[in-house]
Parts: C-alpha cells; sequence; structure tokens
C-alpha cells in the first residue's frame, strides 16, 4: 500500500464509510477505488482516469484534492493529454455555419446606422442654432440702459473699522497612533514567513469563493482549525494568545484572507501557486 492509499483510506475510515457508501457517494466501480487504497494504478482505464478517480475520491471524504495532488505528486500518475471532448462549443457551431458575406453584412449595418444617426443630430443642432442666436439678439434689443445717479446731498456712510479676526486655537495634534506592521521575513518554496509588530491583537478571517482547505496551527502545533471553507462562507480566528500561526492555505486563488481586519496579498500570486504556507509571527 503507497502512502496516499494508505492516508485515503485512513481518512475514509474516520468518516466511517465504507467501500459500498464511498462506491455509491462517487460513482467509481468498487475495484477502482480498492485499487487506488492499494495503489494498484495499472488496474485503472488509464493515467487521467486514474487522477479523476482520486480527485472524486478526495472530495467525497472531505479533503481538499489540489492540496493531495500537491503532496503526493510523486505517487499520482500524470496524464500526458486530456482527452478531448467530441461535443464542440455551441458558439463554435453557430460562427461556423453563418456564411461570410453575412457577417461583413452584420458589420456594415450598425456602421451605417451610427452614420445616419450622426447626420441626423447635425441637422437638428444646425436648424436650432439660427432661431437660438436671434432670440438672444432679440432679447438684447428690449433691454434699455439704465444711468445710475449718485446723490450728491446724502452723507456718506462712514466705513466702521474693521474688527480683527479672533485667532482660532488650533486643536492640539493628535498623538500619532502606531499602525500595525507585517514585515515580510522570506519565502522558501510555498512557504512565506512573516513579522507582525506594533499590536498584540492576531485576528484572522478567511472568506472563500470556492471550496478551499484551511489549516490552522500556533507555534506548539495546536491546531485552530482542519478543514474545508464551502464557497461563500467566512470564519474568523482569534489566535492573539499565539506567538506563531501558521495557515496553510490549500487553495489561494479562491480564499482571501484578512489579518486584523486589513487585507493580506498572498507573496506568490495565486495563479503561480495555488498552494501556499503564510507564517505569522508576533513581535516579542
Amino acid at each position: 500500500m503507497t502512502e496516499l492509499g494508505k492516508f485515503l483510506r485512513e481518512k475514509r475510515e474516520e468518516k466511517g464509510m465504507s467501500l459500498e457508501e464511498l462506491q455509491t457517494a462517487t460513482k467509481i466501480q468498487k475495484r477502482y477505488l480498492v485499487a487506488i487504497e492499494e495503489g494498484n494504478y495499472d488496474v485503472l482505464p488509464g493515467a487521467f482516469y486514474a487522477r479523476a478517480f482520486i480527485k472524486n475520491y478526495c472530495e467525497a471524504v472531505g479533503l481538499h484534492y489540489e492540496t493531495i495532488f500537491d503532496d503526493y505528486a510523486h505517487e499520482i500518475p500524470k496524464s500526458a493529454k486530456e482527452p478531448v471532448t467530441e461535443f464542440e462549443p455551441r458558439s463554435k457551431r453557430e460562427r461556423t455555419g453563418v456564411a461570410e458575406e453575412n457577417t461583413l453584412l452584420k458589420r456594415l449595418v450598425p456602421v451605417f446606422l451610427i452614420g445616419v444617426l450622426i447626420i441626423v443630430i447635425l441637422f437638428i443642432v444646425w436648424k436650432l442654432l439660427p432661431d437660438g442666436n436671434d432670440e438672444a439678439k432679440s432679447d438684447q434689443s428690449d433691454v434699455k440702459g439704465i444711468e445710475v445717479v449718485e446723490d450728491k446731498d446724502k452723507p456718506k456712510k462712514k466705513e466702521e473699522p474693521k474688527q480683527e479676526e479672533e485667532q482660532k486655537e488650533e486643536p492640539a495634534e493628535k498623538e500619532e497612533v502606531q499602525k500595525q506592521t507585517l514585515t515580510k521575513v522570506e519565502t522558501n518554496g510555498k512557504v512565506t514567513t512573516y513579522d507582525l509588530t506594533n499590536t498584540d491583537k492576531l485576528v484572522v478571517e478567511l472568506t472563500a469563493t470556492g471550496d478551499s482547505y484551511v489549516g490552522i496551527q500556533d507555534e506548539t502545533k495546536k491546531s485552530y482549525f482542519d478543514s474545508q471553507i464551502k464557497k461563500g462562507q467566512t470564519e474568523t480566528f482569534d489566535l492573539s494568545v499565539a506567538k506563531e500561526v501558521t495557515l496553510n492555505i490549500g487553495a489561494s486563488h479562491v480564499t482571501s484572507v484578512k489579518i486584523n481586519g486589513e487585507a493580506f496579498t498572498y507573496p506568490v500570486p495565486p495563479s503561480e501557486l495555488v498552494h501556499q504556507k503564510i507564517v505569522i509571527r508576533k513581535a516579542q
């Protein structure tokens, strides 16, 4: 029995599932499930189906298959090429059935309509502008000049001295509050270490836009979480008592992280590295 087969069998037994129940859940024949647990991949139809069956097995027992494929890559058969589906996309079938002349006509019709619309707008503007100018001229001709005559006999008001504006006291500057700092120390493969300073609090919020395996441990290997976060689910963990925390993110491309309410950016883009481990050390 291989390490992967032994691990999968243990997880199945932890779930209390028999091979018959697993067969019902995955729609995979029992003899193939036994072959996976025994590491006898020659029994399976091929490398592609072996990978597909292992993926379905993992999901049925609550494991994230991407993490399993990553950790046991040396055991899982590699598929050279996935089988090509016998059905072409509907959009492709529709495009191939359209004649070249019809395509050209569809391109010209919007251009023609836009040109007509521009001509109509210019004609309306041209018709309205002369009327507007005439009305403006008539309005100006009706306005009579008004001559303002200053009454010399009326005594002028004495200008009152301007009062000096009271200087407002500037509010005392607020004491600057040191903001928490998350400093990257090093990246070694899929593991990146950070130092967290200027705060004693460590609250981690995880939000999944797809199913994602997450594991959380402190410096004593105490586990705070070891399961899947489902799509649309958000989990929050107060880890302030820990000195060092390790976040094992199985699917970083569908898992967003906040540290003390601030969004965390993965050190390696999820498109380049899906499985990432983040180690956060609090300043002593």
